[in-house]
């Protein structure tokens, strides 16, 4: 759970506790609570959106191929399609 989460939820659940045993009335407890708590929902949307387009990134790591001075930076799947191509492309070179 992210820090953003549970301010929200601590807000929220502090803030409808309080309007339940004023009003008893589940509804208007939920209205009242969402109320200050908007805010605080809306944060811990955009963060967590933040947050998951940055793990959804791949590393790329650099990578020296062959007798080149040239650094390359790839993924692990980028570098795996690389290899398996020059791997194909020797194996047609030494046939012929």
């Amino acid at each position: 759970m992210s820090r953003r989460f549970i301010e929200f939820a601590s807000s929220f659940a502090f803030i409808f506790l309080l309007a339940f045993y004023i009003t008893r009335s589940t509804l208007w407890s939920i209205l009242i609570a969402i109320l200050p708590t908007w805010p605080l929902f809306v944060l811990w949307i955009l963060c967590d959106i933040k947050n998951y387009e940055r793990c959804k990134k791949v590393p790329k790591e650099p990578y020296i191929i062959g007798d080149s001075d040239k650094v390359e930076y790839l993924t692990h799947k980028e570098l795996d399609e690389m290899l398996r191509k020059r791997k194909s492309g020797d194996k047609s070179i030494n046939r012929g």
